[in-house]
C-alpha cells in the first residue's frame, strides 16, 4: 500500500456512514424540516423527513432548505415540485421497451 500511495497526494478515507441514508426506516426516524415545537429553527438537509422524496440528491438538500425558509417566514410559496417520472406514460413506455430487450 505504501509503494502505492508514495507517488500519490491522495489519502485514503473511510466513510462508515456513506450507507446510512439508504437504510430502511420508519416513521419518526428522521425529524421534520420544521418540528412542530418550532418557532425559530429547522433542519436541511439528507437527514430529515420530506414525504415521498429520494435522498442522495441535490434537488433534496434544496428542497428541505426550501421547505425551512418557507415556513419559518411564513411565506405562501411552495418548494420546487418533485419529477415523478413513475406518472409520464413516455417514461414507463420507455422503462418497459428497455426491460424487454
Amino acid at each position: 500500500m505504501d509503494k502505492l500511495l508514495e507517488p500519490s497526494n491522495c489519502i485514503p478515507c473511510m466513510l462508515p456512514f456513506i450507507t446510512s441514508q439508504f437504510l430502511t426506516r420508519s416513521q419518526g426516524d428522521r425529524p421534520q424540516v420544521i418540528p412542530k415545537i418550532s418557532e425559530n429553527f429547522a433542519f436541511i438537509g439528507q437527514f430529515v423527513e420530506v414525504p415521498d422524496d429520494v435522498v442522495f440528491t441535490v434537488e433534496y438538500s434544496v428542497r428541505t432548505a426550501q421547505i425551512a425558509v418557507y415556513g419559518l417566514l411564513k411565506l405562501e410559496k411552495k418548494p420546487i415540485p418533485m419529477y415523478k417520472g413513475d406518472h409520464h406514460i413516455e417514461v414507463l413506455f420507455d422503462a418497459m421497451k428497455t426491460l424487454l430487450t
